[in-house]
């Protein structure tokens, strides 16, 4: 199978370095790697054709670098237009891949044909309350169920794990998928863009995505470009709306998003008595206006 990996980017040009070095020391090269470059100014593009010079090792380099391409959606929906791959791989900017990182993709596809996307796995979580797997579970019922808490971080196996719900910066895709299910490029989603995506892709074709535990990278969350605590929440619940307005036809929907919220104000409760300022807890009040007051645009609903 012919494989692009696609690694969006903007204004992280010692992360993406490292991200791009680790393409390069694939057991399994991509036949493509497109970095798609937002950044206003050359710094990333000098460094990584610095690199791929030195180091490239044969790798096929499709560098895109367009200020005007604005938002991660964006660069996702130019790259599934202009990839040449049969599989489309989106990497973070700010991960490292494990060396069989690309060959494991590539197996978990011939071992299974019918499948149309997976999302490999995260090795290096911070430390996590004992509690927070179960009561994640407990509060995202549904549409909102997520099986990938519980398996990043952990040892999963080698079993393909059937999921509806995909990690964006860590997930390929069969060609045919971007064909039939449009990207988002109107309701303004970042966060939870990568799950209402993959949710809608496993509504038009059903369950044919899972989690591939042999695909596994660290990901190194750089603080360029990130919200603080009290803004993320406040994009959460506002998304976590967009979301539900986009699937409130799933059977029981409604109830399981009531439920959710329930569980996402402990959540900002606690984060407001952890760091000791109401920030949290603004923030998600803030969602629940915004959320609230949001009306879906554009035709991918």
């Amino acid at each position: 199978m012919k494989i692009t990996a696609v690694i969006p980017t903007r204004n992280r040009p010692v992360d993406l370095v490292a991200a791009v070095d680790s393409v390069i020391a694939q057991t399994r090269q991509p036949d493509e790697l497109m970095v798609v470059d937002q950044s206003p100014g050359a710094e990333s593009k000098e460094k990584i054709l610095a690199l791929h010079a030195r180091t490239g090792n044969g790798l096929n380099l499709n560098y895109v670098h367009d200020p005007s391409i604005a938002g991660l959606i964006p660069a996702k929906a130019y790259a599934a237009t202009h990839a040449s791959g049969e599989l489309v791989c989106f990497l973070e900017d700010d991960v490292v891949l494990e060396p069989g990182y690309i060959a494991a993709i590539e197996r978990g596809f011939a071992d299974r044909p019918d499948m149309l996307g997976c999302s490999g796995v995260v090795t290096n979580l911070p430390p996590l309350a004992p509690f927070y797997n179960t009561l994640f579970h407990l509060f995202h019922r549904g549409v909102f169920r997520d099986r990938r808490v519980g398996v990043h971080g952990y040892d999963a196996g080698d079993d393909l794990i059937p999921s509806r719900q995909l990690s964006g910066g860590l997930s390929a895709w069969r060609r045919e998928v971007f064909a039939a299910v449009p990207f988002d490029l109107e309701n303004d989603l970042f966060m939870l863009e990568d799950i209402d995506y993959s949710t809608r892709a496993a509504a038009h074709f059903g369950d044919r995505f899972t989690i591939n535990p042999r695909a596994r990278l660290a990901h190194y969350l750089s603080p360029v470009n990130r919200d603080r605590l009290g803004a993320r929440q406040q994009r959460k619940l506002r998304e976590y709306f967009v979301f539900y307005k986009k699937h409130r036809a799933a059977p029981g929907a409604t109830p399981a998003f009531a439920w959710l919220l329930v569980g996402l104000a402990l959540e900002a409760t606690y984060q407001s008595v952890r760091a000791v300022r109401l920030s949290p807890l603004a923030g998600f009040v803030r969602g629940i206006v915004d959320g609230a007051r949001w009306k879906l645009r554009g035709s991918a609903v």
